[in-house]
């Protein structure tokens, strides 16, 4: 869950990035003087071998803690003359209790006025020097991040400080976001995409914790007091980390950070509440019918690993080899080969406690059970069948290359630093990154689908018009109707 924006993982990948990574990955192969002075002409029509995969892309680090228990990461670049400050909290929707969307308010409301300026005077404030600011929450942290020209490095501290120390919640701006979020909330219910979303986190999570989402009651229920409450409760310097990357000085980062976030007091934290996780009954069918589909939105999900498991990265080439983007199997067999769809793709979720498997495709209504047949076909095949070399390359190549053209951002810099944090991965995690994307061998990739891909474990969500897919789909196995508010119906 994300406040202001949603990073949306089922999306086709599109041929730019691909072109761009090739490029970046392909060498144009080392020529001496005596290969420049054959008389041998040169096969241009032949594109030359590339170059071997750089060991580590990451930019060093530096981490130091600040007396009241903050941790500082510190990234510096003069490459432009800009710095960007990432705060985070470690908690987020986790902690949202019976009242689900609690921490999404929380970072929605913190730029609706601090101490002694309105969310007007805030935003001429920023903008007046040209910075950016902005907040999101997911389940397992809240983050706040500002940027702009590192000259203005300490109004742009001052700006994170006043904003994540002392906000005001007013009532007023709390009452727009009420009515804003419950407008949302209806017209989500003619959402495919949306319906399936909460419906396949409902199944693979529960109903609480990863599974919980914003309903009409939940939102109606959270007060001025809750805010304040969260805020007191979790923005606390001993469960933060900030990321600093740009240009600055580094010799005095911690004394000026301690000295602009003083008084900055450390407090015992609340704990995390019980987590219950389902146990999934594989091959269940689940849809949510609604009248006017003309096409079936699909999600076949298993449970996964969480980010910390340490054969994630690796994991991450057998998923693009299954469901990444144009080149991938499903793309492949359900567009290219059966016409059923225009995308077909499949990702891994990671998140800190518990991951998840999520393979998807919209498909027309009178061919949704073959392509769910179709799905656990290439889901069986990558476990049975060793990836040809050329084929694993060619998905390893594009995920390393994405990922360091990704580096060019230093607000992903700054993510990915903190996610050492966050998700407790190692230190290193990142400046071996491509290293262990590159490694993968068809025997590993082989014993990594068979360990963590499981059918047989795996449950299948459709939203469509359950008169004309609800024989085929009970051709397959036992399907559970839900309406457009996931309230089961038979």
């Amino acid at each position: 869950m994300k406040s202001k924006f949603t990073i949306s993982m089922e999306r086709t990948i599109s041929l730019l990035p691909l072109l761009a990574c090739v490029a970046l990955l392909s060498g144009c192969g080392a020529r001496d003087e005596s290969s420049v002075a054959s008389s041998e002409p040169i096969d241009r029509s032949v594109r030359p071998e590339p170059g071997p995969a750089p060991s580590s892309s990451f930019p060093e680090y530096q981490t130091e803690k600040t007396d009241s228990g903050l941790t500082v990461y510190s990234i510096e670049s003069d490459r432009q003359p800009t710095i960007t400050y990432r705060l985070l909290f470690r908690s987020g929707g986790l902690f949202d209790g019976e009242k689900a969307g609690l921490a999404e308010f929380v970072a929605e409301m913190l730029d609706k006025g601090v101490k002694g300026k309105s969310a007007f005077e805030l935003a001429s404030e920023i903008d007046f020097i040209g910075a950016s600011l902005s907040a999101s929450a997911s389940s397992d942290f809240i983050a706040v991040s500002v940027s702009g020209l590192s000259k203005y490095r300490e109004q742009l501290l001052e700006v994170l400080n006043s904003v994540v120390r002392e906000p005001t919640f007013p009532e007023e701006e709390l009452e727009k976001l009420r009515q804003r979020t419950l407008s949302n909330l209806i017209s989500e219910r003619t959402e495919p995409d949306t319906l399936i979303g909460k419906l396949r986190r409902k199944l693979v999570y529960g109903e609480g914790a990863y599974g919980a989402y914003k309903t009409e009651e939940s939102v109606a229920d959270i007060s001025r007091d809750d805010l304040i409450a969260f805020h007191k409760a979790h923005f606390l310097p001993n469960n933060a980390s900030l990321a600093i990357v740009g240009d600055f000085d580094g010799a005095d980062k911690v004394s000026r950070v301690s000295s602009r976030f003083e008084g900055w007091k450390s407090a015992e934290l609340p704990p995390l509440p019980a987590l219950d996780f389902p146990r999934i009954e594989g091959g269940t069918i689940h849809l949510v019918d609604r009248e006017d589909s003309v096409q079936s939105t699909v999600r076949v999900a298993q449970q996964s690993v969480p980010k910390s498991n340490p054969d994630t990265p690796e994991l991450r080439v057998v998923m693009s080899v299954l469901g990444g983007g144009f080149s991938g199997r499903l793309f492949q067999n359900l567009r290219e080969d059966k016409g059923y769809t225009y995308g077909a793709g499949a990702y891994a979720a990671n998140a800190a406690k518990l991951g998840a498997i999520v393979t998807y495709s919209d498909v027309r209504n009178e061919v949704t059970a073959d392509a769910i047949s179709e799905i656990f076909n290439e889901l069986n095949r990558i476990r049975e069948e060793p990836i040809p070399e050329a084929e694993l390359e060619m998905h390893k190549k594009y995920l390393a290359g994405n990922y360091m053209l990704s580096l060019e951002s230093p607000l992903t810099i700054a993510r990915l630093v903190q996610e050492i944090d966050i998700y407790g991965l190692a230190p290193d995690y990142y400046q071996t990154y491509v290293s262990q994307l590159m490694s993968v061998t068809p025997d590993l990739a082989g014993d990594l689908a068979n360990k963590y891909i499981l059918p047989d474990a795996s449950i299948i969500g459709v939203v469509g018009k359950r008169e004309e897919i609800g024989a085929s789909l009970e051709a397959l196995g036992k399907v559970t109707v839900y309406d457009d508010s996931l309230e089961v119906q038979n």
